[in-house]
Parts: C-alpha cells; sequence; structure tokens
C-alpha cells in the first residue's frame, strides 16, 4: 500500500508546483482571475514564490551600487565634485553641489555617504561643505531617505581624490 501511495505522489507532486489561471476584462474593464476557463481568457502559467532569489532587488527599490536612483525626483544628481576629479587646496574639507529637482518632499531628508560611511546634511541643503575628510581618495554617493530611513533615491557613485597643495616656495 505504501508503494502505491508513493506512486501517486512522485506522478502528481510536479502538477502541484504549477498552475493555468485565467484573465479576463469584464465589460466594465475589471480585471479577473480565476483557476476556470471563461470564453476569450487568456492563459497564464503561475509558478509559486519560492523566496528571493539570488540578490535581486525588489521592485521599485533602490538599485545597489553606484547606479543612480531618482526614486519620485524628476532630476537627483552631485554637480559638484565631478567623478574623478583631483581637487588639489591647502584644506581638506570637500565642496559638494547637489542638483535635487523638486525640492526635497515632505519627510525626506538628505544624506551623503562618503566612504561607506552616512554624513548628515543640514536639513534639504544642496549646497555645504565637509571637513576634515583627508587628502585621499574618496568615493561619494548623495541618497534621500525617508522617515524610516530608506533609501528613495540615490545619485551614481564618484571616485574623487583630494591632495594637498604644496606651501609657497615649495616643489610639490
Amino acid at each position: 500500500m505504501i508503494k502505491y501511495l508513493f506512486v501517486v505522489l512522485v506522478f502528481f507532486a510536479p502538477q502541484g508546483s504549477s498552475a493555468e489561471i485565467f484573465r479576463w476584462v469584464d465589460a466594465d474593464g475589471r480585471t479577473h482571475f480565476s483557476d476556470r476557463r471563461p470564453p476569450d481568457a487568456a492563459v497564464q502559467r503561475v509558478v509559486p514564490d519560492t523566496g528571493p532569489a539570488g540578490d535581486s532587488a525588489p521592485k521599485g527599490a533602490a538599485p545597489a551600487g553606484d547606479e543612480p536612483f531618482l526614486g519620485p525626483y524628476a532630476a537627483f544628481d552631485i554637480l559638484a565634485p565631478t567623478t574623478g576629479a583631483v581637487l588639489i587646496q591647502p584644506t581638506d574639507i570637500l565642496d559638494v553641489q547637489l542638483l535635487l529637482e523638486p525640492p526635497l518632499l515632505d519627510g525626506h531628508r538628505l544624506d551623503l555617504v562618503l566612504d561607506d560611511r552616512a554624513v548628515a546634511i543640514e536639513a534639504g541643503s544642496t549646497g555645504f561643505q565637509i571637513q576634515g575628510v583627508g587628502f585621499q581618495a574618496h568615493r561619494i554617493q548623495a541618497r534621500v531617505l525617508n522617515a524610516l530611513g530608506t533609501v528613495v533615491a540615490s545619485t551614481q557613485l564618484l571616485d574623487v581624490e583630494l591632495r594637498q597643495s604644496a606651501p609657497p616656495g615649495a616643489l610639490p
């Protein structure tokens, strides 16, 4: 008896992993789904969700890495410094200018990621300085966060190098 039960389970198990779902739109424009085929319905194969696949982000989530993500904004970018810039100056202060259109939405705040560390930005300011960054190569990215701290928009990740200028009369 157990052999027969096993054979039946093995035979029918693959059919439980997918199903035909029928979709149609009624006269009022509403879309309906059913497991029974109505006249003129389109067939869609549905495979059950088995959890997260790989490292794909949920729909609408900010992409990882250096990809820009505008979210609800028409424009969001770092205007200065530019990517690949080598800034030679006497102090290790980084001047940053952002483009954000429309202005920051209610409940949103700006921050800047400098070398994998979040740096708070004064409420909605698109022009600011970061002091004491060090004379070295840096990676920067601006982000917009909602009230829960979730990234809703981000700029491209930029590489910039800050070098100390030589004092007057000294050779570099």
